[in-house]
């Protein structure tokens, strides 16, 4: 009996480590558009054999062909396809030419952004392997003495016209690859001034999810709700098993999609109770505390200004904070200005209470914090309301699902 129980915990620690490894692959999905285009990627593939990466290419007549820098090639001659280039170097940029448009999925390792790209004399495809939008002319301008010109799929260009460097690239993207000219071989290190700036767009890596970003005074803000984890039905109970897990509103996956996960309080915080927890945020991002949603509150409020006390009562406070942070569409009736990119959707939420139920779908957004109150039973939470201009704060039971939005660190 000793014997079985033993490997029965073995088996349980296995499929534990097992979910968890899971969740920290990276995995990114690449659009690949008709004709050429420069691509490149952040992750490391657990099979690098272009054969194998590009299988779903072969057959439907979408690819036509890939070359790398040296000019080694990827591309049928009769009825074979031929690797000349052989496995795919995440460092290394790749011209793709396509019949039609298609979308391939690279799951592997994340990438080591910190990496530095070595820049040789000449012409070389160039990868991105970074998962947030970077300014162009910050990252680079270690290499400014040393640089011709970077250029993307769509032909726009960094150069120097007369003695200013122009940029009209704007920001390079995760996804595609560059074309860059060199006078003289150098490295680039893409973190270069630029870690801590805010993204207007980022991929989380674990499912190779987009979302946005906005400033907010001095706050750098996802301008969607987190949206990461497996679903599952709202009559099961989210545990602590090493998995992510979330409700869609009405059990319906479709609704995650536009309105992202409903998180239980713990679930959320990945079974800490420490203040500001990353929780089952992306690394470099956390849950916001209730004192930072205080200072997004006073930032966006006409009237009221952080650290107004205001902001320290329950119910219903400030002025037109709420109205603010809606969106400008998708309310069944009140909508809102959005001034900030908050863009604030009514999500509802789920509780347990009757058996499990949704509730407020278009009328109502509710934000968990990582802030208690109530010893071990209750947090901090923030509603927006489709009938006023104002932000609700309340502390709520860890029974209930809310929407998350993390805020970077």
């Amino acid at each position: 009996m000793k014997k079985f129980t033993f490997i029965l915990i073995i088996l349980l620690l296995t499929l534990s480590y097992s979910a968890r490894t899971q969740q920290a692959s990276a995995l990114q999905n690449i659009q690949l558009q008709e004709g050429y285009s420069f691509v490149s990627t952040y992750i490391s593939p657990d099979d690098p054999d272009l054969m194998e990466l590009l299988e779903d290419l072969l057959f439907d007549g979408s690819l036509e062909f890939v070359r790398n820098s040296a000019g080694q090639m990827f591309h049928k001659i009769g009825e074979n396809w031929i690797n000349n280039i052989g496995n795919w170097n995440t460092e290394e940029g790749y011209l793709f030419f396509m019949n039609s448009t298609a979308v391939i999925t690279i799951e592997g390792e994340l990438f080591d952004h910190t990496v530095p790209l070595s820049l040789n004399t000449g012409y070389q495809f160039a990868s991105y392997y970074y998962t947030e939008y970077m300014d162009v002319e910050q990252s680079c301008t270690e290499i400014l003495n040393n640089l011709d010109f970077i250029r993307n799929t769509e032909g726009q260009m960094f150069r120097i016209i007369g003695p200013h460097w122009i940029n009209n690239i704007v920001d390079f993207h995760y996804g595609e690859g560059y074309l860059i000219k060199m006078n003289n071989a150098d490295e680039l290190i893409y973190v270069t001034d630029t870690i801590n700036n805010c993204p207007s767009s980022f991929i989380d890596p674990r499912d190779g999810q987009e979302y946005g970003a906005v400033m907010i005074g001095e706050q750098c803000w996802m301008a969607e709700n987190l949206n990461i984890g497996e679903m599952i039905n709202g009559s099961q109970s989210m545990t602590e098993n090493g998995i992510i897990e979330k409700y869609c509103y009405d059990n319906d996956a479709a609704n995650c999609e536009i309105y992202g996960g409903l998180y239980q309080w713990e679930e959320m915080m990945d079974y800490t109770t420490n203040e500001g927890a990353q929780g089952i945020c992306l690394n470099g991002w956390h849950i916001p505390s209730d004192e930072e949603w205080k200072q997004l509150e006073g930032e966006v409020d006409s009237l009221y200004g952080y650290p107004d006390t205001v902001w320290d009562d329950s119910g219903p406070r400030g002025y037109d904070a709420g109205l603010n942070l809606k969106s400008q569409t998708g309310w069944a009736w009140g909508n809102g200005t959005d001034l900030y990119g908050f863009s604030a959707l009514p999500a509802g939420h789920y509780s347990t209470w009757n058996n499990g139920s949704f509730y407020d779908l278009l009328i109502g957004a509710y934000f968990w914090t990582t802030t208690i109150k109530f010893s071990q039973t209750a947090a901090w939470m923030r509603e927006l309301c489709y009938s006023n201009g104002m932000v609700f704060r309340t502390p709520l039971s860890f029974d209930y699902s809310l929407s998350v939005r993390c805020i970077k660190d």
